[in-house]
Order: C-alpha cells, then structure tokens, then sequence
C-alpha cells in the first residue's frame, strides 16, 4: 500500500481551486470585516474622546505646557479635532483585526513555506506599529514640545498654540513613527525572500543614511532639524538591527541546508 507523497514547500498544500467569483465574494466580505471593524474602533474613540484628549495633554504637560491656555481660531476646530482624534485612535485599534482579516484572506492561496512567516509577519507589523507609536508619545513628544517652547521664549514670542495645530502635531508625530517603525519589518522579510543580503545592506549605509533622512523630511510634519533628528536617528539604529538580524537568518539557513 502506497501513501501519498507530501507536496514540497513550494506547492500549495490545498489543490482545491476557487472559482473566480468566490475569490471576489471572499475578497468583499473581508472589505466589509475591515470597514465594519474600523467604523466600530472609530466609533468608540468618538465616544471616548476626552480620555484621549487627556493622554495627548500629557507630554504638553510634560514640556511645561498648560492646556487650560490653548486656543481655538476657528468655528469648527474643535470638531475637526474631534474626528482627527476618532480616526486616528480608530486605526490603531482597529489594525490588528485589520491584519487578521487580511491575512485570513490571503492564507489559502500562499504555498506551506510562505504560511509560515504570516503569523509572524502580521504580527511584528502590528507590534512594530504599536512601539513606534509609543516611542514617539512617551521619548519623542515631550522632548519636541518643549524644545520649541524654549526656542520660542529664547526668540522673545510668546509660545501661544492652537489646540487644533497642538493636536495635529501629536497625531501626525505619532502616526509618522508608527509608519517608519516598520521598516526593519520590510527589510527582513525581504532578507527572509532571498531579494537582499545582510552583506548588500552593510555595504549600503550611506545610501541608508540619505534614504531615512529623505524619508523623515517626507513623513515629519515639521521641517526643522531638530524634529528630522529625532525621527532618523531611530531610523538608522533599527536599520543597524535588521543587518545583525537579517546575518542571524542567514546563519540559521546555511546551518539548515548544510544538515539537510
């Protein structure tokens, strides 16, 4: 009695094939999971908005501020906040239910091999998102704050600020260090695809240097030296990591396919 053959990791383990319109059908209903569970997260930080507020009070207290002297120039800048923070709070809740969906969807078609790092993959992604976010509000903010609330008293003005233009710094600060804190995410996985080296990334560190500091001109809000610094210099250490990670796998490979 013969048993079948196990397919190589280069073939999908499932040999059922969907039709066409039952991918489309899948396809729309993890849209719909996605919007309803975003709408949900969105919904309940609208509720939940003056516990944000406070947090986001929070490093301007830190940098000697008081949010009792913030301001408001415009008629409808307090609900513009309002749904800045909605949104914004909204997508962090929501992103890791975002990435299940997602990645359910995505998981009958990839071969056994690429099964393997989804779970991983999805998971740092939200993890790296979730600490780039945090880096940013509990070292970041209040250290930004209060380096412009100094230079303004040192430059004889009054540092008065809008509650609408001190929310949107915050917000963008934050949404701007979750983004970048995904790059040793891309990197690696790249690594893990056999696309680039850990040899051909330490060989590119100038290029690395020019391409974070382009990259945080484009993603800070601010322009300022100060604000660029603070968002690069992360930057270039986690790219450091990616090339002592990436060295790890590679390792790991040549020990794997040398055993085997």
């Amino acid at each position: 009695m013969t048993q079948n053959p196990r397919p190589p990791d280069d073939e999908p383990m499932d040999l059922e094939t969907k039709p066409f319109l039952a991918h489309l059908e899948d396809l729309r209903w993890t849209i719909i999971r996605c919007v309803a569970a975003l709408l949900v997260a969105v919904v309940g930080c609208a509720f939940g908005v003056k516990l944000i507020l406070r947090l986001l009070y929070h490093p301007y207290r830190l940098a000697g501020g008081d949010p009792a002297k913030l301001i408001n120039l415009d008629v409808t800048g307090p609900f513009a906040v309002h749904m800045e923070i909605s949104l914004f709070g909204g997508i962090l809740v929501a992103l890791p239910f975002m990435l299940y969906f997602i990645g359910d969807f995505l998981l009958p078609a990839l071969m056994p091999r690429e099964k393997k790092f989804l779970a991983p993959v999805f998971g740092a992604g939200a993890g790296l998102f979730v600490v780039g976010v945090s880096f940013c509000y509990f070292l970041v903010l209040s250290t930004a704050l209060r380096f412009f609330n100094q230079y303004s008293e040192w430059l004889g003005i009054s540092p008065t600020w809008t509650l609408k233009n001190l929310i949107d710094f915050e917000v963008q600060m934050l949404a701007a260090f979750g983004i970048a804190f995904e790059l040793p995410l891309v990197l690696l996985v790249l690594n893990l695809l056999g696309i680039v080296s850990a040899d051909q990334l330490a060989s590119k560190r100038r290029h690395a240097i020019f391409i974070i500091f382009v990259a945080a001109c484009c993603i800070v809000p601010s322009t300022d030296i100060f604000s660029l610094s603070l968002m690069s210099a992360p930057l270039y250490v986690l790219f450091e990591v990616c090339i002592f990670l990436a060295r790890i796998f590679e390792r790991r490979k040549a020990k794997a396919s040398s055993s085997s």
